[in-house]
């Protein structure tokens, strides 16, 4: 699942734009900027938060494989919340703006990491290699003394919200969020195909990928779930999330759904995120 934290440049959408009115009424001018085409990296130390915030990073060392973690801490918080990032996710390159929107004015601690293969984290980016870091990331995360007496969330986002749900199914947690992803990896791949060609094209998921599903994984989860979608979201599309919390509901499992004006990795920068994370998190202290 392509996942980016960006959306890759705004000169594409004004391009095909150019493109058909030129084919309509010939010559027309579009502005070019050099920021169309580069943005600068967003990483941990690049974030601004509430005073009384410390953030270190940390090499841990499991198997043969080293994992790069960045670790927010306030000594006001109520939640630890770790962060299971889209396929693109580096913290060198976009750990800042997560640590800002998650950290909530200093209501969370946030645990970022990266993915095998990717920034500090060695290693290759195998289904099994993925799973078995996250779990090491999150088993590390309850070692840790500023995580006593606090709530323990995880937030997936894309590809990291099926990661995820395999954690919320075999850890103790209480609260996850799954934002613009998907059940499984075949229904997001069939959402990618257009309607045109739906009836001459099956994807083809490899075996591994294809046991992966985060609305069975999470039949049984005893905690609660936000789902987030974004209505203009064309990589992961709102009816995705929407299927998610309809099987969860189902199942008889407290799910909660928010649909925002948003694209693909948008949702975090919108003004009601702030609002409706702080929401979620008062209903997970009164939760027993």
């Amino acid at each position: 699942m392509r996942s980016t934290d960006t959306h890759g440049s705004p000169l594409v959408p004004a391009l095909t734009v150019v493109g058909l009115c030129l084919a309509q009424c010939g010559c027309v001018a579009v502005n070019v900027r050099l920021s169309d085409f580069m943005q600068a990296d967003r990483p941990p130390q690049s974030a601004v938060l509430p005073r009384g915030y410390s953030v270190q990073s940390v090499l841990i060392r499991r198997g043969d494989r080293d994992i790069g973690i960045t670790h927010a801490h306030h000594p006001g918080s109520r939640v630890v919340i770790m962060y299971c990032g889209g396929d693109a996710f580096h913290r060198a390159l976009h750990g800042g703006s997560v640590l800002q929107a998650l950290t909530l004015g200093g209501e969370a601690d946030v645990i970022l990491f990266d993915y095998p293969g990717y920034g500090e984290t060695t290693g290759s980016p195998t289904p099994a290699a993925l799973l078995e870091t996250a779990y090491a990331v999150y088993d590390y995360a309850l070692t840790l003394h500023t995580s006593a007496a606090r709530k323990h969330v995880i937030y997936g986002f894309s590809l990291g919200g099926m990661l995820a749900a395999q954690i919320a199914r075999d850890r103790p947690v209480h609260g996850l969020v799954l934002e613009a992803t998907s059940p499984t990896v075949e229904q997001w791949a069939r959402s990618q195909i257009p309607l045109w060609a739906k009836p001459f094209v099956r994807p083809r998921v490899e075996p591994v990928l294809a046991g992966v599903n985060s609305t069975r994984s999470l039949a049984a989860f005893g905690g609660k779930v936000l789902v987030l979608a974004g209505d203009a979201d064309r990589q992961a599309p709102a009816k995705l999330s929407a299927r998610i919390h309809r099987e969860l509901h189902a199942a008889g499992v407290h799910a909660r759904y928010e649909v925002l004006s948003a694209q693909h990795g948008e949702i975090m920068g919108k003004p009601e995120f702030g609002r409706i994370m702080r929401s979620f998190l008062a209903e997970l202290e009164a939760a027993p």
